[in-house]
């Protein structure tokens, strides 16, 4: 059975769905670890290295259906100026949006964080657009568009004469 299913159909009341983003770019300062709905922080073990989740308060909202390629999660986030301000102004520099900041999103248990199994994900999503407002920022993230190029010939009576014929 899928983790995701069997946390909804088997696991005790207590036990919370922890979600998580990380935010990266090749000209941030750090890639950003970010955890939704637990207030301490998180601390998950890769390896034998720490990596650590900060609190930020956010609002998570899938815009489409878990098993679409078309995957669109909103987020807006209460950042008043402390985090993604900064890294974007830095992005913005010399073709630095030609580069789509990343955003790779899990879902954990909190009674399994010894594994670092995530129950959903990871989920790799490009991120758009940002909008700012004063309660904090904004961005949707989508899958990126793998087929963006177009496959096969156009075929016209210009290109090919001898098809007058069989009009």
């Amino acid at each position: 059975m899928d983790a995701y299913i069997e946390f909804f159909l088997n696991s005790r009341s207590s036990v919370v769905q922890l979600e998580t983003i990380e935010l990266s770019h090749p000209r941030f300062t750090t890639t950003h670890r970010l955890v939704r709905n637990a207030t301490n922080g998180l601390v998950l073990m890769d390896g034998t290295t720490e990596v650590n989740f900060i609190y930020v308060p956010m609002r998570i909202t899938p815009m489409s259906q878990r098993d679409n390629l078309d995957q669109i999660i909103k987020i807006d986030m209460g950042d008043l100026g402390e985090i993604l301000p900064i890294e974007l102004d830095r992005m913005y520099g010399k073709n630095g949006f030609s580069t789509k900041p990343k955003m790779i999103y899990k879902v954990y248990r909190d009674d399994m964080l010894l594994y670092n199994l995530p129950i959903h994900g990871p989920i790799e999503l490009e991120i758009k657009t940002f909008s700012f407002t004063k309660q904090g920022a904004s961005f949707e993230a989508k899958a990126p568009s793998l087929n963006v190029n177009k496959v096969g010939e156009f075929y016209s009576l210009s290109t090919f004469p001898m098809l007058k014929g069989t009009i």
